[in-house]
């Protein structure tokens, strides 16, 4: 079973303590993928980014998946600009938004 973890407004130094927190929490208390929801996601700094990359290869250790929904245009050309689209893996029913 999946479980989901809410992002946002804002994905940067001020922010990504917590998020990594609940995450890194979420990764060692579960099993089968782990849904981050970045709907809310408004702006997002170098500092989110290299968080997004770290959880997805903690998950990646504990085998789990990170999953990334419903993530925002302007979110989706940062990970495209940035080649993170290729690592960072989205739910495949949200496949537009990346290409």
């Amino acid at each position: 079973m999946s479980q989901i973890v809410t992002a946002g407004p804002r994905l940067d130094a001020a922010t990504v303590g917590a998020l990594r927190g609940r995450l890194d929490e979420a990764i060692g208390s579960g099993s089968g993928p782990l849904v981050l929801d970045l709907s809310a996601v408004q702006t997002v700094d170098a500092i989110g980014l290299g968080m997004l990359l770290g959880v997805e290869r903690r998950a990646a250790c504990a085998q789990r998946e990170l999953l990334l929904r419903d993530v925002p245009l302007r979110v989706a050309r940062l990970l495209r600009a940035t080649g993170l689209s290729r690592v960072l893996r989205h739910e495949t029913h949200h496949l537009a938004r990346f290409t």
